[in-house]
C-alpha cells in the first residue's frame, strides 16, 4: 500500500469543465490543497484552457490542460488516458462540464431539440465521464490513507444543482437533466463501492459564474438586477466560486471514506429558506 502524508497528497486530480469559472476554482482548490497533478479537460478555446491551467499552476501543482467534448465517448476516454501516461493514476474527479440552456421557455414550448442539446451535456456526459473513470480507477491500486481503515481506489464528485432536490419555472431542460445527474450518481456509488471508488454528488447554489451571466432571463436588465439580488437574500450571501471549490475537495478527501452515494447541497440555506 501506498501512504499519504496529507488529505490529498500526493493525489492527481481529474476536473471536467476545468478551464473557467466553478470547474477552474475546483482545480485550483485541489491544487491549493496538496495535489501533486490536475488535469482540466474542456471544450473551449486553446487561449481558455491555457489561462485556466496557469491558473492552476500559481499553487504548486503540476496542470496539463485537454480539450475534450464530454459527449463523446472516444474523447473522454483520449483524455483519462493521457491522465494517467502523465501521472500514472486518478485519484479524484469532478464532472463539472455543463450547460444550462434557455431557462425562460415552458415545457410545451420548448423543442425537443433543445431538450436533447441540455441533457447530452448534463446527462449523457456524466453518464460518460462517470463510467470511463470508474473503468480507470478499477484497473488502480488501493490506497491506505491510515492503517485500519479502508482503502481507497477513487473519488469521483458530480457537478448536480439545487435544481436536483427543487425547480423553477422555465428550467424544465435543465431541471431534468441535473434530477438525472443525482439519479446516475447514487446508482454509480452503489456499484463501485465494493470497488473502493465512491461516488457522490454536489449541488452548487447561485454563483454569478460567466455562464450564468450570460443568461436570456427575458427581464430588462432591471428586472435581473432584482431577480438575483431577492436571490441572494435567500442564499445568505453572495456565493463565489472558490465556495464550491472548497467544498468539492472536501468532500473528495479520504476524511469522508464512508461518506457514499450523497447529494451535498451547498447554498448558504436556500432550498431550507421559505423567505
Amino acid at each position: 500500500m501506498v501512504f499519504r502524508s496529507g488529505p490529498l497528497t500526493p493525489g492527481v486530480a481529474f476536473v471536467t469543465g476545468g478551464a473557467r469559472g466553478l470547474g477552474n476554482a475546483i482545480a485550483v482548490s485541489f491544487a491549493k490543497d496538496g495535489a501533486r497533478g490536475v488535469v482540466i479537460v474542456d471544450i473551449l478555446s486553446d487561449d481558455l484552457l491555457e489561462a485556466g491551467r496557469k491558473n492552476v499552476e500559481t499553487y504548486g501543482a503540476r496542470c496539463i490542460a485537454i480539450k475534450a467534448d464530454v459527449t463523446k465517448e472516444d474523447d473522454v476516454a483520449r483524455a483519462i488516458e493521457e491522465t494517467i501516461t502523465t501521472f500514472g493514476r486518478i485519484d479524484y474527479a469532478a464532472n463539472f462540464a455543463g450547460i444550462v440552456g434557455p431557462i425562460n421557455l415552458r415545457i410545451w414550448t420548448t423543442s425537443i431539440e433543445t431538450v436533447r442539446k441540455v441533457l447530452e451535456v448534463n446527462t449523457i456526459g456524466v453518464w460518460i465521464c462517470t463510467s470511463q473513470l470508474i473503468k480507470a480507477m478499477m484497473k488502480q491500486e488501493a490506497v491506505e490513507f491510515e492503517p485500519g481503515r479502508a482503502p481507497c481506489r477513487g473519488s469521483i464528485v458530480n457537478c448536480a444543482s439545487v435544481n436536483s432536490i427543487m425547480s423553477a419555472e422555465g428550467s424544465g431542460p435543465y431541471t431534468a437533466s441535473k434530477h438525472a445527474v443525482a439519479g446516475i450518481t447514487k446508482a454509480a456509488a452503489l456499484e463501485a463501492r465494493r470497488h473502493g471508488i465512491r461516488v457522490n454528488s454536489l449541488s452548487p447554489g447561485f454563483i454569478a459564474t460567466q455562464l450564468v451571466q450570460g443568461l436570456d432571463l427575458g427581464m430588462s436588465p432591471e428586472e435581473a438586477e432584482a431577480n438575483w439580488k431577492a436571490i441572494e437574500a435567500r442564499q445568505g450571501r453572495t456565493a463565489v466560486p472558490e465556495d464550491i471549490g472548497d467544498a468539492v475537495v472536501m468532500l473528495s478527501s479520504t476524511r469522508g471514506s464512508l461518506v457514499i452515494g450523497q447529494n451535498l447541497v451547498v447554498d448558504g440555506g436556500f432550498t431550507i429558506c421559505e423567505n
